[in-house]
């Protein structure tokens, strides 16, 4: 039986100082307490622009900033009595490299375009297999695979499928291979929403994303995370009829 998932643990694996059982063991935590996996997540960003700040090609920061960061690094060896303090420093910290390297040469300004959100790239594949699943359904040559067994894919391709509401009629589930491992493309007919797909995919990733919706020429998307599993619904109902079925699918798989 592993040991429980200690504050401790958290600031090792945001550290990269914890084993890969006790790595895999950390995940599965963060995967069933989104509170804890959002924090995690911001240590992560804060740890990586840190690391970006004191890149090479950066202005080399005045010495008194290097001799606080020295102090800095002493202090949080103290884990258990520096915690909180850890966080707020390092925030401090980055501000202070940003305004130094903002002063000198700019590097810090962002535009608007480059500071608006990003889709993350399943929600692309997403879009492809919704796409090809509409030219499959076009094609009389195609067989379709209706029946499918939610245990039998997550022993095969480790992807964890939600049960659908009794209402939805599945008229298509293929395998599909993904940039970071497989992916399951679910063709479901429903009463009020019309036709829609359920794209499941493993990726590299580990991240927590609460259901978010993704406007495309003709279509719309609701796509969400939970630890290594992302998943997308797509069709062409409202975005907002979209978003409550997926808030609605989304905790049944945490």
């Amino acid at each position: 039986m592993s040991s429980p998932i200690t504050e401790t643990d958290l600031l090792a694996y945001v550290d990269d100082q914890v084993d890969v059982a006790r790595r895999i063991e950390i995940e599965d935590y963060l995967a069933r307490n989104p509170e804890a996996a959002a924090q995690v997540m911001a240590d992560l960003k804060i740890r990586d622009a840190l690391r970006l700040s004191m890149a090479d090609d950066l202005p080399r920061p005045p010495e008194a900033m290097f001799e606080a960061a020295g102090r800095l690094e002493r202090g949080l060896a103290w884990r258990e009595l520096g915690l909180k303090l850890r966080r707020v420093a390092a925030v401090v910290t980055l501000v202070g490299l940003g305004w130094f390297a903002h002063s000198q040469v700019g590097l810090f300004e962002i535009a608007d375009s480059a500071a608006s959100p990003k889709l993350p790239a399943f929600v692309e594949d997403a879009l492809h297999s919704h796409n090809t699943a509409l030219i499959r359904a076009s094609m009389a040559s195609q067989p379709v695979a209706a029946n499918y067994d939610r245990a039998e894919i997550v022993g095969a391709t480790g992807i964890e499928l939600p049960p659908l509401p009794k209402d939805w009629r599945v008229v298509d589930v293929q395998v599909f291979p993904s940039r970071d491992g497989h992916s399951v493309e679910m063709v479901i007919e429903t009463k009020n929403l019309g036709r829609l797909s359920l794209f499941a995919a493993q990726v590299s990733a580990f991240h927590v994303i609460a259901p978010t919706t993704a406007r495309f020429d003709t279509t719309s998307a609701v796509y969400w995370q939970t630890g290594q599993l992302a998943y997308a619904l797509t069709g062409t109902a409202s975005e907002s009829a979209m978003k409550r079925v997926a808030l609605a699918l989304a905790p049944n798989l945490q």
